[in-house]
Formats: C-alpha cells, structure tokens, sequence
C-alpha cells in the first residue's frame, strides 16, 4: 500500500531522536557477544555450578526493545547496563541466596578476564549485592549478572526469586535471604501493551543461554517502545550525577500504563505525559503509587510492589518537574519553525550531538527526496515534505514475536 511520511514534522523528529538515543547496531551487537560470552561460561558442563543446573537469559531493556546508549553530561555518564538472569535450580526454602550468589560469583571469578572486570565494577559503581557486575568501562558499559532461582509458589513457573543480601546475615531461615522478581512476566505484560489494538502473537521458547531479541529498526518499533526511549533518555539526562534516580521499570510502567494505541510516537508520549501529570495531581500532597503490574497479574503472598517508594522525596519532586517540563517542551516544539529554532529546543532535552544528528538525519532525507522530485509541503518544524513510498507495512506497526523471550 502506499504510505505517506512527513519530513520536518515533530514525529518524524522524534523518531529521528530515538535513532540517535538507542544503541547503535555495533554497540548492540557487541553487548550480545558479551552477554552470551558470560552466558556460555556460567552454562558449561562438568564445572561447579553444572550440578545448580544454570540457565541464562536477559531481562531489562534488552528483552522489551528500549534501550537507550550511554549519556554524557559534562564529566558525568550515566551507562548502559544489560542485566542477565542467572536461573539456577535450587529450593530457596533449603539453600540460601547468599550460596546462590557466592556459587556464581565463584565460576565467573575463575575465568581471569571476568574476574578482572568484577574487580574493575567494585571500584567504579559499588552495587547493593543483588547483581554481579562487569565493567566494560571504555564503552560506558556494564553487564550485570543477576543470580536467581524459580518461585516455587507461582505455578506457571515464570516469576523469580533473586537474592536479598540486607537479610544474609540475620536471617533464620533461607527463604528469608530471597525477594520475588518476575521480568519476564513484566516483559510480557509490555508487549501486551504495545500491542494495545493489535494483533498479539505467540511468544516463543528459547535456549539454556536464551537469544538477545534482535534490535528493531526504529520505524519498525511500537510507539510505546519509542516513548519510553525517550523518557528514560530524558530521566538520564535529567539526573545524571544523582545517587537516586527513577528506575526504567518505572518509567516504563508508567507508559504502558497511560497508552492507548496511539500510533505515532508524539501522540503517544503526549498521551502518556498527560495521563502522569493527571496521575500527579490526583495524588495532591500525597505520592502516587505504582504497583509494578506483575503483582497484579499473578497475585502472591508478598504484596504488591510499589516501583515508587524507593525514590526519596529530592528524587521524586525533581521526577514529577522533569514530566511537566517534557510536555511543556513537546508543546513548544510544535510551534518551531526551521533548523534555527528546532535545533536549541532539540539540545535542551537531548544534548547537542543528538540534536545534530538528528537535523542531519531530516537534512539529507530532503535532499534524497528532492533528488527523486518528490512532493514538497510546509510543515511547522522544518521544510517538511511528503514522501510517497511504496511499503508492505501498514501505518500502525505491529508486535513481532522477537519482542518478548521468556522461559518457556
């Protein structure tokens, strides 16, 4: 069918934003040998934690297609982390989280290269002892190695339970050195919502060292995906340098929350902005709550799990400015005209280099589209223009079944 694309509009440049804010082909592809590199290493036979049975897959932004590459603000970064599941199959009832952890920090220690990285994360980003962590510092990059083992109470088998070192040492009984986790169930649950309107297909079964999804291009992501990039683009930017800063399951909570099928990226993030800010004031003095959907969706003894309580009151307030402020800009941004405007609006939530490469990007689409004396329009950010191309896709893109791995 033939599908029109506005070159200049707001949409198209934040698609062109989320271009430059997720990981570039090589950056993903290098995180991918990392992961498996680590994964083959924990997996392989007659070795210590052969008889934990391990099996290895990612979680996190890698499994629900938002990542966002490193920030840079001034000396300051904030990096890009995979987080990896290491599902080992033990009883957390009989066997502590604290001999979980230490069986798998001791095989990646004896590999020399690991055990180097370990030691270089120690010194440079301390962790609270739920994770492993290896430092690829040179690329702004971590890996993080979560050791974890199944819910024996979740009887889809699906939910986790990952270590608590707080309670390692005053703890009576094992299962009390374990908290639940369900990534894979919240990976899910996103890929529902992107699919809000959509047909959802099936996800499918993996391997003891689990596939990375393959990175979407972004014309082929879900609004949704490309609305949390931006937010937690933003949150990153927004609080680079601070100790305490809103979590990505968080933030993507929150978007898939207030979707509602939109089909492009600006009336998505609109959409998802407004429903916060309305979310915001409805709680007036209080805080708002949010439950991490897993908890809903598979009920347990524990509770429900509110994704905001660990922010204190500093991180909170600058949170709730930080979605006022974005909205205001998006509204300001429709009302630019030409590079010169476009370019410090861009700058101001995203950085310079984002910024640039973004107009670049829009710049030589023109010229292309000139070159093949396609059909000029005006349009309130740019020298817009409408290119009529031929595609087999329909304007709403769909789900793909790459979106969600999970065990099965």
């Amino acid at each position: 069918m033939i599908a029109a694309r506005e070159i200049g509009s707001v949409d198209d440049y934040l698609n062109r934003i989320c271009e430059g804010i997720q990981l570039s082909q090589t950056q993903f592809e290098t995180a991918v040998k990392r992961y498996r590199r680590v994964g083959e290493w924990l997996i392989q036979e007659e070795t210590a934690m052969d008889r934990l049975s391990p099996e290895v897959f990612p979680q996190g932004s890698m499994l629900q297609g938002t990542t966002v590459r490193p920030t840079r603000v001034d000396k300051e970064v904030v990096p890009f982390d995979i987080d990896t599941v290491c599902r080992c199959a033990v009883d957390p009832y009989s066997k502590s989280s604290q001999s979980v952890y230490g069986s798998v920090l001791s095989r990646l220690q004896d590999h020399a290269e690991f055990a180097q990285r370990i030691r270089n994360a120690a010194d440079e980003c301390p962790t609270s002892g739920k994770c492993i962590k290896l430092s690829y510092s040179s690329d702004d990059f971590y890996l993080d190695v979560v050791p974890t083992c199944k819910d024996p109470t979740d009887p889809d088998g699906i939910r986790l339970m990952m270590c608590l070192p707080g309670r390692w040492h005053d703890a009576k009984n094992p299962i009390d050195t374990w908290r639940r986790t369900d990534p894979f169930r919240f990976a899910g649950w996103l890929h529902q919502r992107c699919a809000v309107g959509r047909t959802l297909l099936e996800k499918r079964a993996v391997a003891s060292v689990a596939p990375v999804p393959p990175q979407e291009a972004v014309e082929e992501k879900a609004p949704l995906r490309r609305a949390v990039q931006l937010l937690k683009a933003r949150r990153d930017r927004e609080f680079v340098g601070h100790a305490c800063r809103p979590s990505s399951i968080l933030v993507t909570t929150l978007a898939g929350l207030h979707y509602s099928g939109q089909d492009t990226v600006f009336a998505a993030l609109v959409t998802v902005l407004d429903g916060i800010i309305s979310q915001i004031q409805k709680a007036g003095s209080k805080r708002i709550i949010i439950i991490n959907p897993t908890d809903e969706l598979a009920p347990h003894a524990g509770g429900f799990e509110d994704l905001a309580a660990v922010m204190d009151d500093a991180a909170y307030i600058r949170f709730c400015a930080m979605i006022v402020s974005m909205r205001r800009w998006l509204d300001r941004l429709t009302k630019t005209h030409g590079p010169d405007e476009l370019r410090p609006a861009l700058e101001e939530a995203f950085g310079g280099r984002i910024a640039v490469a973004a107009l670049k990007s829009a710049q030589e689409a023109v010229r292309d589209a000139n070159t093949r004396r396609l059909i000029l329009a005006s349009g309130p950010a740019a020298s817009a223009l409408h290119i009529a191309a031929e595609s087999s896709r329909a304007a709403a893109p769909t789900v793909r079944s790459s979106d969600f791995h999970g065990p099965g």
